[in-house]
């Protein structure tokens, strides 16, 4: 009888266990997730949050002299077209720009344009296209001429792009 009774009262003892730990280690494994409320509330800020930054960013090319945005809004506005301008440039089917060129525009500005000229050619394994393009803006028209080129690791990079009266000099 006695082997039956230890049997029994083992049982009842696994199964207390088995209940203890079921209700047990999820909470230890819960206490170890929780963080005192003075840190949240050091860190974190229940104010108004800002969606819209209020500085524009510009993906600008990792080879070119970088310039402050916020000094002069016309900087601001001529990198910008003259990002739209590389893009159209990038983007262009040479097989259908006819002679009268390519037409741009950046919605943003306002400044629109026509992109002639555009020639292709392999340097240094690159491909390169030049091109001139005009800038029909607020502060005027200016005839620019450019080149950019496409490398196989990082995508089209702009060689130069500058107004035609700075090529004379």
């Amino acid at each position: 009888m006695r082997h039956a009774y230890t049997c029994v009262n083992n049982s009842n003892n696994v199964k207390r266990l088995i209940v203890r730990m079921t209700i047990v280690a999820p909470l230890s494994i819960l206490a170890g997730c929780t963080f005192s409320g003075d840190s949240v509330q050091k860190d974190f800020s229940t104010g108004a949050i800002s969606i819209a930054d209020s500085t524009p960013s510009i993906a600008v090319d990792p080879f070119a002299q970088t310039t402050p945005l916020n000094q002069d809004p016309s900087t601001t506005d001529r990198l910008l077209d003259e990002d739209t301008i590389r893009l159209a440039v990038t983007a262009a089917d040479l097989s259908k720009v006819t002679a009268q060129g390519l037409d741009w525009a950046n919605q943003a500005t306002g400044s629109s344009g026509v992109i002639t000229n555009i020639q292709q050619r392999a340097e240094a394994g690159q491909t390169c296209r030049s091109f001139e393009a005009t800038r029909n803006a607020y502060d005027g028209i200016v005839l620019y001429i450019g080149d950019i080129c496409l490398d196989k690791g990082s995508g089209w990079w702009t060689r130069f792009m500058r107004p035609h009266s700075e090529d004379a000099a």
